[in-house]
């Protein structure tokens, strides 16, 4: 007897590496000659980038670059800062070689750690993490469609979502920045913070053209004022345009943008002095493209005639529940430390950020620093930072038991406020972004196959009465009577196969 089988070739995203993995930080550095020597180192921090990551047969390499901040007090207690650039590369062993790897690399900073060796020299010892994800996108071949041999075929339609294209482009922005109406003179920048959020994109096809902005914060040291400091901020309107040969108006598009980096330099006006910035930076974008679609597999089969072997495989789906892209505000109000005569600056730094599902909704918990420069009564430069945590919930739109979520958190914002001589106001903006998936699992059939000299023998043109039990499956109870589930449903005037309350069923043989 012919037995014709049908096969499809899907696309499966398989997560084939989920880890973190430590790369050492470690910079020996002189002071550039222009800056006065170091009394007392009052803050390292460390930002870290990735430049590069690529797979080859079963390693990935990743290329980047963690900058080092080194804030410390002159001997004419002024705060001044000096900044270090530290390239690294990382290896990972894989297990296998993914075919088509979508990889994500997300770095955090785990420790920093400085002290002066002497007055011009600097040893700065840390860690950061890379928290690597390869998503191997495979081809496997399975069951669409089987005809003769009396097969039966249990069919499903899962939905399902295909991440078809990953982009990323960089480009650059030039700009003179001035100094707003009534500031002092620039002598030289202390503290920096640029941050880029975007406000809208809109898929055309073949492109995503995206418009948002870009956040600069500049603390600096006026040139004929050695104890106060001031602050300058702008906003600077950015877009861009993302090629994406797969893009079109059907598909959801996740967008990322990040700085590479941002240099501050400062510069004379027209009119000689010291009154502008020139800034030159490089930023980057990241797009991923989806495009929900439905596949159809065949879940289960038995044969009316003969015995029948299926070869089963289990099968690994994504689909995509939402894109997030959501401000936070928060505000906290502090006692400032003890014997601050004036306070010089405060801002706010993302620790971690954690989540946790319960039901339809995802818990964030986000820990902050409050940093603050403040001059003390002996008029000596300190620095104080205070923990804070904040909530968000997240409501999903569909219900999912497994969740796959890589949130990340931008702090684009911070303003404080004195509240009398003893505390401090402090406001936070935080912009929460990424995609949440839904891991689908389902057992498919990939090949059956039909041993003809092992008959089942059964009685043709016989009815037989069944007491069904709510929740009971068409199917199952088919394949126990040796016969077709249509058979069942046409019979008894029902469409689905799993049966909403007690009832009889008429058993037809075929």
């Amino acid at each position: 007897m012919e037995l014709n089988l049908r096969q499809q070739t899907i696309t499966i995203n398989e997560t084939v590496l989920q880890t973190s993995v430590e790369q050492p930080i470690e910079c020996d550095a002189l002071l550039p000659d222009y800056l006065p020597d170091i009394v007392k180192v009052l803050k390292c921090v460390a930002a870290a980038h990735v430049e590069t990551s690529s797979v080859s047969a079963s390693r990935l390499t990743v290329e980047g670059v963690v900058q080092i901040h080194v804030y410390y007090s002159s001997e004419q207690n002024q705060i001044r800062h000096a900044e270090y650039k530290v390239p690294f590369a990382k290896q990972v062993e894989l297990r296998s070689s993914p075919e088509r790897p979508v990889v994500s690399i997300t770095p955090s900073v785990d420790y920093v750690n400085c002290r002066a060796v002497n007055q011009r020299r600097i040893d700065v010892r840390g860690a950061i993490s890379l928290a690597v994800k390869i998503i191997d996108q495979k081809e496997q071949q399975l069951i669409l469609d089987a005809s003769g041999a009396g097969l039966q075929l249990k069919r499903e339609v899962v939905k399902t979502t295909d991440i078809v294209a990953h982009n990323k482009t960089t480009f650059s922005v030039s700009e003179d920045l001035e100094l707003g109406y009534g500031k002092s003179q620039i002598g030289s920048i202390i503290r920096s913070s640029h941050k880029v959020r975007v406000h809208e994109h809109k898929v055309i096809s073949g492109k995503v053209v995206l418009k948002g902005d870009l956040l600069l914060h500049i603390l600096y040291q006026p040139l004929e004022d050695e104890e106060s400091l001031e602050t300058m901020e702008y906003t600077l309107p950015i877009s861009q345009i993302v090629d994406s040969e797969q893009a079109n108006e059907d598909c959801e598009c996740d967008l990322e943008m990040f700085i590479a980096s941002c240099e501050l330099t400062p510069k004379t006006g027209d009119d000689g002095e010291m009154n502008m910035l020139g800034l030159e930076a490089r930023l980057g974008a990241n797009l991923t493209v989806h495009r929900q679609s439905e596949v159809p597999v065949v879940s289960d089969c038995y044969s009316t005639k003969f015995e029948a072997t299926p070869a089963r495989s289990q099968v690994s789906f994504i689909r995509l529940i939402d894109i997030i892209n959501e401000m936070i505000s928060h505000k906290v109000t502090l006692e400032l430390p003890e014997g601050v005569e004036r306070l010089l600056d405060a801002w706010g730094d993302i620790e971690s950020v954690t989540y946790r599902q319960e039901a339809d909704e995802l818990m964030l918990e986000l820990k902050l620093n409050v940093c603050l420069f403040a001059r003390m009564e002996n008029k000596e430069c300190f620095y104080f930072e205070h923990p804070t945590e904040l909530t968000h919930t997240i409501t999903l739109s569909q219900d999912c038991v497994e969740i796959q979520f890589d949130p990340t958190c931008d702090l684009v914002s911070s303003s404080f406020s004195l509240v009398g001589k003893e505390k401090i106001d402090m406001r936070f903006e935080v912009v929460v972004r990424g995609s949440i998936y839904c891991n689908v699992k389902r057992e498919a059939i990939s090949d059956i196959t039909v041993d003809e000299e092992l008959t089942k023998t059964k009685e043709q043109n016989k009815l037989y009465i069944y007491y069904a039990d709510t929740g009971e499956s068409v199917w199952n109870i088919a394949k126990h009577y040796n016969t077709a589930a249509s058979a069942i449903w046409e019979e008894n005037n029902i469409e689905n196969d799993t049966l909403d309350g007690e009832r009889m069923l008429l058993i037809p043989i075929v």
